[in-house]
Parts: structure tokens; sequence; C-alpha cells
């Protein structure tokens, strides 16, 4: 039996009768996604797939959503089925979603057509046709997310090799994998001997991955087989699947883990671990994209490692291993505008070895060398890891002393003084005295490092015209040098 339903061309109301009474034009249309229902008589022919989705003879004749339609979708099938109903519209078409029990996911596309007219100028039928569309849908919900995955990638690839500043790199690697790979917390590995030692992280208190590693060698955890294997692996129950796992402690549970190796010319080189609150999280698909990315990562991150030790290394003076002018100029100037940006004074110390070239022509050079290494490991001693030492010239040291007043400077300054002649440098002599500069002042947004640099050196030119093996600080009048500390 064919159906057509076509009101304009006939008046189609006899053959509605028809299959209402007709057992066998009903089941067609029922196989064939028709419903019908009758506003007038309220009589209801309902297809197999609307049955099963939910939708009943009161979703039409009382314009209430399905109880399993998903909530998203309610208010536009109700709005649909209320323009039908007053006459606004005689035709519709929407793709609407279903959830199970189970939580599987139906999509219907949904086409409705209205048929006479009551006395109120109301439709007196409504036929709906329905279509499964969820493997359509599932299609192009994939294509959708490769597109998105694909655009992500290529962000992704741009931000880290924008930079070579390895905390930078670092950041823009943990900011823009969090948008194609979830995670609620994550840290960045680097392959030390036997350990993985933690270099960045995103979600965790800094103090608590600070100094933080994990043993990979002679051990079978995630992270030993991802390193190993130099390939992504999963970890669902980490709780149950892993003995020993380290639950980094500030009371959140890691439940799934997914381990993302750097290789680096066909070497592990560290890890990117990704940690999820929630039990079986990651999957294939997680998998995949940690796949295409962790070579491009592993590369940005080894040269921005690599950019940063050469940096390093132009910053340091070869011979002690602090820091040398050029360290100054960068560094140092990036703690002279802290200071002045937190309104907090600057200490800064000038010394110098009295009579150093006297100590390399009787002693020679090697023994003069062995001196500068000395000292500089002595001042090292007395100074804060917030202070900064540099090798200033040949037998000239700088010291930069944040949150430093010029008394507590002065204290600094003697300390020094005091400590450095005792320091042993061959089991037969100890290091000769020094003579100090004293300066310290709050930064102006219009001072400049080398000024305050200069008074500390006229302060030094002082304590080396009265004698030397003293601290002088600087003062705008330059009779008023003396040794006794600020009031």
């Amino acid at each position: 039996m064919k159906v057509i339903l076509h009101p304009m061309n006939h008046d189609p109301f006899p053959i509605i009768e028809d299959l209402f009474s007709d057992v066998n034009s009903r089941s067609l249309l029922v196989l064939n996604g028709f419903s019908i229902f009758d506003l007038e008589k309220k009589r209801v022919i309902l297809s197999e797939r609307c049955g099963k989705a939910g939708i009943t003879a009161e979703s039409i004749f009382e314009i209430q959503a399905p109880v399993s339609m998903h909530e998203a979708d309610k208010a536009n099938f109700m709005s649909m089925v209320s323009k039908l109903r007053r006459a606004e519209i005689d035709r519709a078409k929407g793709s609407f979603r279903f959830v199970s029990d189970k939580g599987e996911v139906l999509w219907l596309s949904l086409a409705f057509q209205s048929l006479g007219k009551d006395i109120r100028g109301g439709p007196l039928l409504i036929v709906l046709h329905d279509e499964d569309i969820t493997e359509l849908q599932n299609t192009q919900e994939e294509v959708r997310e490769r597109l998105m995955e694909i655009a992500s990638l290529k962000d992704l690839l741009f931000a880290i090799n924008k930079s070579l500043d390895f905390d930078e790199t670092l950041s823009r690697i943990i900011e823009h994998l969090h948008r194609i790979i979830p995670f609620d917390r994550a840290t960045v590995q680097v392959l030390e001997g036997a350990f993985l030692a933690v270099i960045g992280s995103y979600g965790y208190s800094q103090h608590l991955v600070k100094d933080l590693r994990f043993l990979v060698r002679g051990v079978d955890n995630p992270s030993a087989r991802a390193v190993a294997t130099r390939r992504p692996i999963i970890c669902n129950d980490v709780e149950k699947d892993v003995s020993g796992f380290i639950q980094v402690g500030d009371g959140m549970i890691v439940k799934s883990w997914l381990g993302i190796p750097l290789v680096y010319e066909g070497r592990s080189i560290g890890l990117f671990a990704l940690d999820s609150f929630k039990p079986d999280f990651y999957n294939d698909h997680h998998i995949r994209i940690a796949s295409n990315v962790a070579e491009h990562i592993a590369i940005a991150v080894e040269h921005a490692r690599q950019h940063s030790m050469v940096k390093e290394e132009a910053r340091t003076d070869e011979l002690t291993g602090i820091a040398n002018r050029y360290g100054l100029e960068t560094t140092g100037q990036e703690i002279f505008l802290r200071t002045s940006k937190a309104d907090q004074p600057l200490g800064v110390l000038m010394l110098d070895i009295d009579f150093f070239k006297k100590v390399n022509d009787t002693k020679g050079h090697s023994y003069g060398d062995l001196v500068l290494k000395t000292i500089t490991k002595s001042i090292q001693q007395n100074l804060r890891t917030k202070d900064y030492l540099v090798r200033y010239g040949g037998e000239e040291f700088l010291v930069l002393l944040p949150e430093t007043t010029t008394r507590e400077a002065f204290i600094v300054a003697e300390r020094l003084r005091g400590a450095i002649p005792k320091q042993d440098v061959d089991g037969k002599y100890n290091c000769p005295t020094i003579s100090i500069g004293v300066f310290s002042g709050i930064p102006g947004s219009q001072d400049l490092l080398h000024e305050f640099i200069h008074r500390a050196d006229l302060a030094l030119y002082e304590a080396k015209k009265a004698g030397r093996d003293r601290c002088r600080v600087w003062n705008s009048k330059p009779e008023s040098f003396d040794s006794r500390p600020p009031a």
C-alpha cells in the first residue's frame, strides 16, 4: 500500500480514516517512521522509533517535551509544536537528541506537517515523519572534533615555537595542550639520570612540586614505562593498578593519569604527566593526540632548555661561576626594576681585593685564580638566595641586596670583610683583605642601576684611600665618609 499525504492535491481525511482502521496500512506507516496525531478525535498512530524515543500523544496534544529528550532540545521542540498548533506554521523540521537510561544518545530528525483546519483555524491533524540520524550526527561530530583538534594543534605548534624562553615555552605548552587534552593538573618533567625532575607544573602549589623527583630506573610504574617505551601511557585507575603511585599531597586524589614521553632525537628526555581526578578518564582519542604532539613538545622543550643554558653561560663568569657584567645588565636590571616597582630599598656593595696585583706578581696567576674562587665561595656563604653576586672586574665584586637598608647593607659588608681574610686558600696562606663601598636607596622611576653602582664605587674609592681593609658608606659629602654604621 502506498500512502501519499498532500493536502493541496486532494482531501486526505478519508485516507486517514482508512489508516486508523486498517491494521496493515497502520503497520506500514509505523515501520516507515510515520506518526499521525488526530487532534480532533484524539487518536494517535505512533511510529516504532518515536515510541522507543519516548514521544507520546501528550507530546503533541498537551505540547509536552518527551521526558527522554535532551534538556537542551526541549524548548525548541515545544516551540515548534506550539507554532504548529496555533497554525503559525504548517511545516517544521528539526534534529533532536534522546537519551536512554544507559546514557546512550539517539538523534532523530523530526519533520512535522499540519493538515486541515478546525473552526478556530487550528490544524486537525499533525503528521510526523522521523529518521534516525545518529550515525550521521556522530560522524559530523567526529569531523568537527578533528577539525578543532587540527586547529588546536596548529595553535600549539605556533605557540611553542614562538619563544625560546624556557619558562614561557612551558607555559605556552601547558596552556594550549589543555585545550585539546583535558586535565586537572599537569607536570613537565626532565630526565636527570635515574630520576624525572619536575621543572614546570599546572594546578599544583609551587611548594608541592619544588625539587620533586620520581625514580624511573629499576622500577615498574607508568612513568618508567612511558620513558622506556617512548610511547604515551594511560592508567585509568592509579590507586588499583599502580603500587606506590605518589599522590602529591593537597587532598586531591589522582584517579586517571596520562604520560606523554618527550622524545628528542630518538631518546627520552622527559615526560609530560597529565592528572585527572576522575576514574576511567583517558582513552585512545587522547593517546592519538598525545602521539601527534609529543615530538613537537619535546623539540620545543629541548630547544628552550638549550637556549636557556646558552644564555646562562653568557651571563656567567667562567672562572668563578657567578654572574658577569652581562648578567648584571640582564638579571641585575630585572632586580633593580622589581625593587623599584615594589618601592623597596636596594643595597649595593662594591668589593675590591686589597693589593691583588701583588698576589699575582708574587705567587702567580694560578694562585690568584684560586684566591678569586675562594673569595667567591666565602661571599656566597654569607648571602641570601635572593642576593645577586657579580664578578664586576678583575678583582672587583658587586653584590645587589634587595630589600636592604643602608644600615643592613653595612652590616653585611662588615661581615664579609671579617670573614674573607680568614679563608684558607691552599693550606699555606689565607685570603687577602678586602675593601668595600656601600650604598642603599629606594630606586625611583627615573633612577638607573648604574647610578647606584657608581655611588658604591665612590664609597669603595674612599675606603681604599683611607688605607684599605675597611668599609665606607656613600655620602653626598665626601668628607663624611667613615667606617661607622649609619644610625
